[in-house]
């Protein structure tokens, strides 16, 4: 087994070349379709990621646990798996009836049912990853994952090479996952000696594991929703060619979100925040604290060079035609707003952690399901009069409700969580930066650098070096039963 440090590292390793796989790929299809076809791609992928989430509904953490509290592999992972088929015929099949009866052509039906099912191949690979994680043996996970990012890859690259269609590009969601499954149910038998079980025990235990995973499943099922809305709402008033604008930018931003969490946060810190939690609600405090500057520094220096270089950006990942139909000032303007999610996607996932960690993940469904009617009433007030500016707004109201809704609850239970204290030293370094970038006094580069070393300087000058020593917290001492 290896240690925590080993693992984070292969957790991140796995991400970055599974994530980036798929967006470098989708960097070349966005070069080789027409703006229509990378609008109908894009648009089956917020589908597909839609499809792989309801057809686990939760359990794959669930399953984790379990593994690492001792119960038995084979029973577990073949009641997960029994459980991901069953919903996962379901949900496609709902997904395709649904597209029918809202009147999608039989070729974007086509292509949400190739990308989906290809997602739908990611999760069970995602499932058996379980048994990686609660071993300690993240190797395999990242091996895993990093087939088929790489594999991706090559499939785009030869499609632009042969100049293959957009069905082509849905069938390689499929292609780049079967030498990654090979790869698991090779090493889960060989090297973990684990044997699926189909007995009539088996299958009476899928419905209890579905019970117990349904408010992990609930919370995750509603957010994913509410990340994946906007592109039904902007296909319905603007079309294709504004999906792929908008999702141009959507793009950037999970690639960013990605430093943190599935990473950072639970691969180095969750530990840590659990430690504390035990310790009492003081260190609790303390560490939310902490975690808060942390995440809040990591994302303003990715957004100042960012936001001067936006259009430079833009152009340098989907090419020159990034636009797609889209006015500049209405693109530049969404883009920014999709920027500023950042550092609120850190904060909520933050307290979505904070919340597992004390074990009130129950209480999120209520909220996150408040947060999502908030949503779609935005996207049905704002789309029609502002275009994907209204979808980037109501994308960052549901974050942003998540996490002030989440971090009052838990003001209200536990008393003062920390966080306005972690925004203090952050805050007070940003305002300068961004009006650096707002003034633009030099050229385009320049005003980056400059933000950028106003930021840093301020924010170290008001303390915040205190932080760094941290990075390596001490386990908590004194625990309070």
């Amino acid at each position: 087994m290896a240690g925590r440090k080993a693992n984070s590292a292969y957790m991140l390793l796995g991400q970055i070349f599974g994530k980036a796989g798929l967006f470098v790929s989708l960097m070349i299809y966005s070069r080789l379709l027409s703006d229509g076809a990378f609008g109908e791609l894009l648009f089956a992928v917020s589908i597909g990621l839609i499809v792989v989430f309801l057809s686990d509904m939760g359990a794959t953490m669930l399953v984790t646990r379990r593994i690492a509290s001792g119960w038995p592999t084979d029973s577990i992972l073949s009641s997960a798996l029994i459980l991901r088929t069953g919903l996962s015929l379901i949900t496609i099949s709902t997904v395709m009836l649904a597209g029918w009866v809202a009147g999608y052509s039989s070729s974007q039906l086509i292509l949400i049912l190739l990308v989906a099912a290809g997602f739908i191949l990611d999760g069970f690979c995602d499932t058996s990853f379980a048994v990686f994680r609660a071993k300690g043996l993240m190797v395999y996970e990242a091996i895993a994952r990093s087939m088929h990012g790489i594999l991706g890859v090559a499939l785009a690259v030869m499609a632009w090479k042969t100049g293959q269609s957009v069905f082509f590009a849905g069938a390689t969601y499929i292609l780049r996952e079967i030498p990654a499954l090979l790869f698991v149910y090779t090493v889960l038998p060989k090297k973990m000696g684990y044997r699926i079980q189909l007995s009539s025990k088996i299958y009476s235990s899928v419905i209890p594991l579905l019970k117990a995973a349904v408010p992990l499943g609930l919370v995750g099922m509603l957010f994913v929703a509410g990340e994946r809305l906007d592109s039904i709402f902007i296909k319905a008033e603007l079309g294709d060619e504004a999906i792929a604008a908008y999702q141009q930018c959507i793009k950037i931003l999970e690639a960013l979100v990605l430093i943190v969490t599935p990473t950072l946060l639970p691969g180095a810190l969750f530990a840590a925040l659990c430690e504390a939690v035990q310790a009492g609600w003081g260190k609790a405090r303390e560490r939310i604290a902490w975690m808060t500057e942390l995440f809040l520094v990591i994302a303003f220096l990715l957004i100042i060079p960012l936001w001067a270089a936006e259009q430079h950006v833009l152009r340098a990942v989907w090419g020159n035609e990034f636009l797609r139909g889209v006015s500049p000032d209405q693109l530049r303007s969404a883009f920014r707003i999709v920027l500023m999610t950042l550092p609120v996607a850190y904060i909520f996932h933050m307290f979505m952690a904070i919340m597992i960690s004390l074990e009130r993940q129950k209480r999120s469904v209520p909220i996150v399901a408040i947060a999502l009617v908030i949503e779609i009433a935005l996207f049905m007030i704002l789309i029609p009069p502002l275009g994907i500016v209204g979808a980037a707004i109501g994308h960052l109201v549901l974050l942003l409700a998540v996490a002030v809704i989440l971090s009052w609850d838990i003001h209200r239970k536990y008393g003062p969580t920390g966080f306005s204290m972690g925004t203090r030293r952050p805050l007070l370094a940003a305002i300068p930066a961004f009006t650096v970038l707002i003034l633009q006094p030099l050229n385009l580069w320049a005003n980056a650098a400059v933000s950028v070393a106003v930021f840093i300087a301020i924010w170290l000058i008001a303390g915040g070096k205190s932080i760094i020593p941290r990075l390596k917290p001490e386990p908590a001492k004194e625990v309070i039963s």
